[in-house]
């Protein structure tokens, strides 16, 4: 286990490295007036780190005290091993973050900021939806990345992935926040989201184990989106396309519910079945957005 933390190590080191040059050439000096204006700003932001990380990692915590000895290390394996999976949603939010919230200041002070913030949260739920219907429509493949031991935790994979998701527009939404400056809310609703980690982790893993830390996620990432979207229309409002953006989530979990429907016993045939629903959706948004995606085969 100690070489893991000797490659993080090293890697932060040869990011250093790399980064020297532009460090050398910063000219040091502390501005306090500044540093009085960004502190309130910054502050909760801290908090909200910082809650973000009891809801990324409590839950596993929660499954090695709450659980029996005999079974606590077992449902712990089976739910690390099947989180796994979950990642690659949050493997594109993460990208996404980095290049969203520097865009997203960007495009600020624009007369049309809004609009595109609202494209943004649409195509943003379209390609999560995508990534959703991929990695569960061909879970025959992509369950090999975990191992035969595991499987029976699979079930937790697309309400990880949906709570990823719902965190993915949690962050789109947080823009309101940090662009008027009103932090503290950011910080109450990471703490809000913290407590119903904790408190479901606590009652629901005794009872039904690992699948209470899945839904635990999910009703927290849930409720930190629904609280953060009412509370952002009120001091920051955004026309976002709701009726799209709902519709889009509702038909990838709808073609999942069908794929799980008729699931035939054969494995050929249930990854056919799936591309074809799969195809069904991309041939839905298409149509939908197809005058989209003509202004976007122009400017290539």
């Amino acid at each position: 286990m100690g070489y893991i933390f000797i490659s993080n190590l090293l890697a932060s080191i040869l990011t250093v490295v790399l980064l020297l040059p532009e460090y050398i050439k910063i000219k040091y000096r502390f501005d306090f007036a500044l540093w009085k204006r960004m502190m309130p700003y910054a502050l909760p932001l801290l908090v909200v780190g910082f809650a973000g990380i009891i809801n990324e990692t409590m839950d596993r915590v929660f499954l090695k005290f709450l659980l029996p000895a005999d079974k606590s290390m077992y449902q712990l394996g089976i739910y690390g091993a099947c989180y796994k999976i979950s990642i690659i949603m949050t493997i594109f939010i993460q990208a996404f973050r980095f290049a969203a919230e520097p865009f997203f200041f960007a495009q600020a002070a624009e007369a049309d900021a809004k609009k595109i913030y609202a494209d943004v949260m649409k195509y943003f739920i379209i390609i999560c939806s995508l990534i959703f219907l991929l990695v569960m429509m061909y879970m025959d493949v992509v369950k090999y990345f975990v191992g035969s031991d595991y499987y029976s935790g699979l079930g937790v994979v697309p309400i990880l992935l949906l709570a990823n998701m719902f965190l993915g527009i949690y962050f789109n939404l947080s823009i309101w926040y940090k662009l008027t400056g009103r932090t503290s809310y950011g910080a109450y609703i990471s703490v809000g989201g913290a407590v119903v980690t904790i408190v479901l982790n606590v009652l629901w893993i005794p009872v039904i184990g690992y699948m209470g830390s899945a839904w635990a996620t999910f009703i927290c990432y849930f409720l930190m989106m629904f609280v953060s979207y009412f509370i952002g229309q009120k001091h920051y409002h955004v026309s976002y396309s709701l009726k799209e953006c709902l519709g889009y989530l509702l038909l990838a979990v709808v073609l999942y519910f069908l794929s799980v429907w008729l699931c035939p016993e054969a494995k050929n045939l249930r990854l056919l079945l799936n591309t074809g629903l799969l195809f069904i959706y991309i041939f839905i948004i298409s149509y939908f957005e197809r005058a989209a995606l003509r202004r976007l085969l122009k400017r290539s």
